[in-house]
């Protein structure tokens, strides 16, 4: 593994762990814009769903105050409501409408003996909290009705820090009663059921068996906006203007929707939501035993996510390039958003906050650490070829380095060694300042020559120049480059040659020797020392032989194998073959004369 590799494959691990006791946190911030998101996918990507339609509103609305006066109202009214309900074969009703004080004896009696005879009948009461979250306080209703009523149930609603109500609790045990709320109420009427149980993260009453949390809230799967259930208005039910049979066995909930009566609540689907209309919401949720999971199950799918899709970005970064990682990247996202959308849809609350965390904080580690090691690589390329192949090949060698491996590789190149001749007795005729001057000139002039043929300038050997193509980058017409390069190298000495007879300097000229053969190129010298890309091989110390060839034809001598790849561009002269220093059979050799073509093909 690569030192980026185990760099990032630490911070990862980092970022996961960080990522992991954020979710366990819970933090305000995080958990905010995940019950955001949490909204959006109930309300716009699932959208609204039908009820059972065993449940239906009665609703004291504008309609019914503007009939029956001003709330709260005479208490005989809702006796009457009572007997008609149950007259019409009503499985349960329930009143989400308390009755604490006394209004006057005879209603409250009357009131009283409806309940008590229509034997479907539940009341409310409100709990108050003290600060540590425990109940202090039961808010019931006059003694008479709740002696009257099948069951008291408690109306709370516990919306989240934003003011959203998401999650209800289904009980709340005090001085040793337990009681249900609004919502389940409505449900053991519905089955039929009088009793229920609490047993650890679920609650049984009968044939309803229903998963909550360690204080038994659950998760609402709110059905749709208002007025997704059945309503019928108070005073249409109360006047026969409802008939019995659309009553007939269903579990009627009693409660305010007129907005000046401020039951409003606030709902992933609305920002006024009648009470009632979230405690049917929950009696629904119940009977169809499909209220909103995020438990057990949703956090170790949430954990595996986080993990997950952290190290499957680590490793996408790491080894596409930018350009494919970013977009595999998003389509990972998209792809885990497009999953929790889904699963919305059955129930389950998947996060999106934190696995998207991962995401993001572990790609943008991971760009950074590619960024920063890849500018290095770059720079350190750049420092390594720069100053010998041409500007063009360092910017292909940095956008894909593995076309020029670090370390040693076997190469077909082509190999031009070109040397002054009789270099020892001109420096012996001029002085070093001369000569350095000249020198340095010729060098210039012929490196130029080189990286405009885009070679690899080796190195300077004294007045020698070693110089190849197809390495480190290949080069598929490298022997034409050569050829090409060393013609016009000897074109550019005869320029300077009539400067420096003007200059009145004593001009030089030189021998050049050229194959083509393998070798191995690479990094040679001492780890991190001193290190230079090279070849060696016997292909070069060939090249540095034949040289001394051309210093009797004036022209470039090139061997058997280079002329092969050439022999279709070129005019040589054979000079038959030569033994070699070093060599044990003779070596073919051709003088390089001039090209067929003048210029290079596009």
């Amino acid at each position: 593994m690569t030192a980026a590799g185990r760099i990032l494959s630490i911070l990862t691990v980092m970022v996961i762990g960080m990522v992991i006791l954020l979710y366990y946190s819970r933090t305000g911030l995080l958990e905010s814009i995940e019950t955001k998101t949490y909204d959006w996918r109930l309300r716009d990507w699932r959208g609204p769903l039908a009820p059972t339609g065993t449940i239906a509103i009665i609703a004291i609305d504008e309609k019914s105050i503007s009939d029956l006066g001003r709330f709260p109202w005479n208490r005989q009214h809702f006796a009457d409501l009572i007997k008609t309900v149950a007259a019409a074969g009503a499985r349960g009703l329930v009143l989400d409408v308390l009755f604490s004080e006394a209004q006057n004896p005879a209603a409250d009696q009357a009131l009283a003996k409806a309940v008590e005879h229509s034997g479907i009948t539940y009341l409310g009461g409100a709990f108050s909290f003290a600060s540590d979250g425990s109940p202090e306080a039961f808010l019931q209703n006059l003694p008479i009705l709740t002696r009257a009523a099948r069951s008291t149930a408690h109306i709370n609603v516990f919306p989240d820090d934003d003011g959203v109500l998401r999650w209800t609790r289904l009980a709340i045990a005090y001085q040793n009663h337990l009681y249900p709320s609004l919502g389940l109420a409505a449900a053991l009427a519905a089955a039929d059921e009088t009793a229920f149980s609490l047993e650890p993260l679920v609650l049984q009453a009968g044939s309803l068996t229903v998963p909550t949390d360690p204080e038994q809230h659950i998760l609402i799967n709110f059905r749709g906006p208002t007025n997704t259930f059945e309503h019928f208005s108070f005073v249409d039910v109360l006047k026969g203007r409802v008939p019995a049979a659309a009553l007939k066995d269903k579990v009627l909930m009693v409660g305010p929707t007129a907005i000046g009566i401020y039951d409003m609540r606030v709902t992933p689907f609305s920002s006024n939501t009648p009470g009632v209309e979230v405690h049917a919401n929950v009696a629904d949720n119940l009977l169809r035993g499909d209220s909103m999971q995020r438990g057990g199950t949703e956090s170790l799918i949430d954990l595996l996510a986080i993990s997950l899709l952290g190290l499957l970005v680590a490793v996408i970064t790491l080894h596409l390039r930018a350009a494919a990682a970013l977009p595999v990247v998003c389509a990972l996202t998209l792809g885990y958003l497009w999953f929790t959308c889904v699963r919305i849809g059955c129930g389950q609350w998947l996060s999106v906050v934190y696995p998207l965390l991962s995401i993001v904080l572990v790609y943008l580690i991971a760009s950074y650490l590619r960024f920063f090691f890849l500018d290095r690589k770059a720079r350190q390329i750049r420092a390594m070829f720069s100053c010998y192949v041409s500007k063009k090949i360092v910017d292909e060698i940095v956008k894909n380095p593995e076309l020029a491996k670090i370390g040693g590789d076997s190469k077909i190149v082509t190999i031009l060694f070109a040397d002054i001749k009789n270099y020892t007795g001109y420096s012996e005729q001029h002085s070093p300042q001369d000569v350095v001057r000249i020198l340095n000139e010729y060098l210039g002039e012929m490196t130029h020559v080189i990286l405009k043929y885009d070679g690899t300038l080796d190195k300077f050997m004294g007045d020698g120049i070693l110089a190849y193509w197809g390495a480190p980058l290949p080069q598929a017409n490298h022997a034409e480059l050569a050829v090409r390069c060393a013609l016009e190298m000897l074109q550019r000495l005869r320029t300077l040659h009539a400067k420096w007879e003007k200059e009145g300097t004593e001009p030089f000229s030189c021998g050049i020797g050229m194959h083509t053969g393998e070798v191995i190129a690479g990094n040679i010298g001492a780890e991190n020392k001193k290190m230079d890309y090279t070849i060696i091989g016997d292909a070069v110390n060939l090249s540095f032989r034949i040289q001394n060839e051309s210093r009797h034809v004036n022209a470039p001598v090139i061997t058997e194998p280079l002329y092969e790849q050439v022999k279709d561009m070129v005019l040589i002269e054979a000079l038959g073959p030569v033994l070699v220093k070093g060599k044990n059979v003779p070596v073919n050799i051709f003088a390089l004369k001039g090209l067929r073509e003048p210029a290079l093909p596009n």
